[in-house]
């Protein structure tokens, strides 16, 4: 699998599930390439912050 098509993975399996094949070719990738899995890592890290970040009220100052 080259790197665009694995960030590209990475990227579509935050808004969906990925076929079995999808994610085996992701995973197999991710572990032999550095720079892939650094990308899925802060991908996810966003999408953890973000939820945090619309979990809050945002109507509250504070809690920003």
């Amino acid at each position: 699998m080259m790197c665009e098509n694995a960030t590209k993975l990475a990227s579509d399996e935050l808004d969906r599930r990925l076929s079995i094949r999808e994610t085996v070719g992701l995973r197999l990738h991710l572990m032999k390439c550095g720079a892939c899995s650094g990308f899925a890592k802060q991908i996810g890290v966003l999408r953890k912050a973000t939820r945090r970040y619309v979990a809050t009220d945002a109507s509250d100052p504070g809690e920003r």
